[in-house]
């Protein structure tokens, strides 16, 4: 039973890694103007939400979704800031964090 529950939450990071991919190759899309880049981030949400399928047969699906959703707003956000140089204010590290709080007591639950 242990190692069912590690394989639903090793699809739930990959569902949440391959949503940040996604969404960084989106942003390199430059709006669908390089082809590639596009085609990569479809590709990679496409491929997030088959991870997000096996994960959701062993967690919950408000926990997965608000995982899947919260962790990987947090990561898309470092992510931007890091390759992008996009900067969150104080109010938006905020959000963040009641989006991380608002996951954490989804699991807890």
């Amino acid at each position: 039973m242990q190692n069912a529950a590690f394989m639903h939450y090793a699809f739930m990071a990959a569902a949440i890694v391959l949503e940040v991919a996604a969404n960084i190759f989106v942003k390199y899309s430059d709006g669908f103007r390089r082809r590639v880049a596009g085609a990569l981030g479809i590709a990679c949400i496409l491929a997030s939400f088959t991870a997000l399928t096996q994960a959701v047969k062993g967690i919950d699906l408000a926990v997965a979704y608000a995982l899947w959703g919260g962790v990987g707003i947090l990561l898309t956000a470092l992510a931007g800031r890091a390759l992008f140089g996009q900067r969150l204010g104080r109010i938006g590290w905020l959000g963040i964090a009641a989006i991380v709080a608002g996951v954490l007591l989804l699991e807890l639950s």
